[in-house]
């Protein structure tokens, strides 16, 4: 077995760091989230709002980690009614993006999120600086995007076509309407999106930033779908770019 396939091998119980090991059919019972000395963000608790509107991302993780997320942003932009966006200030941020200790990333995990329904959470996603060597651009894209779709409420899905499946690996997964019912419980959905059955994460959708504060949440409310049309930009994603293993 390749020292690539031995590094998978280990990772792929935990699919990408998720903190619940639960049985098939029980449920995750609410209890806290992973701490570090790592400053958060100021405003975490915006990541509870229904309308996202303007959320600031400090992404302190290596490249190439700091790329996949940033396509995940663009990627969740064209999800959601959101302006997710790259800050270097902690006082105007929500997520920040770290490498993690193997305090954190310990048991194979090479990405962890904290979970917006645990104690003690405070908008923090964790990544191995280790995998970052052992995966593809693909693979950390997935990642990305699965990290992110925890942050936003979603739990691992039984579906394998899932990007929230807990042992995929190749960043190809979609949004299904399992995960696009759950996550319009927690937060509003571009029009386009609400009546999606399957929302592929290998095209990333560009979105309009939407106006600053104050009036961020009241315009954010005020997309419909022709506007959608007009903001949003598809374009495909370069999952596998020239040399990549």
């Amino acid at each position: 077995m390749s020292k690539r396939k031995q590094f998978l091998a280990g990772a792929v119980a935990v699919w990408f760091g998720c903190a619940a090991r639960v049985s098939a059919g029980a449920e995750e019972k609410p209890q806290a989230n992973w701490t570090s000395a790592d400053e958060p963000c100021a405003n975490y608790e915006n990541l509870r709002r229904n309308v996202l509107g303007d959320i600031g991302v400090k992404i302190d993780a290596s490249e190439p980690w700091a790329n996949a997320f940033r396509r995940a942003l663009s990627f969740w932009n064209g999800v959601l009614v959101a302006n997710f966006h790259e800050e270097t200030n902690l006082n105007a941020c929500a997520i920040r993006i770290i490498n993690g200790d193997p305090d954190i990333l310990n048991n194979g995990i090479i990405a962890r999120s904290q979970l917006p329904g645990w104690d003690n959470f405070h908008g923090k996603i964790a990544v191995s600086p280790r995998a970052e060597k052992e995966l593809s651009s693909a693979e950390l894209y997935g990642t990305a995007v699965h990290e992110l779709g925890h942050m936003l409420g979603l739990k691992h899905n039984a579906s394998s076509r899932s990007v929230m499946y807990f042992l995929n690996v190749s960043g190809t997964e979609a949004l299904d309407s399992k995960d696009i019912l759950d996550l319009s419980s927690r937060h509003q959905l571009r029009a386009a999106v609400a009546s999606a059955d399957l929302l592929t994460i290998t095209i990333v959708r560009i979105a309009a930033p939407i106006p600053a504060a104050p009036s961020t949440a009241a315009k954010a409310e005020s997309f419909n779908s022709e506007q959608l049309g007009r903001s949003l930009v598809p374009v495909v994603a370069l999952l596998q770019p020239e040399g990549a293993q």
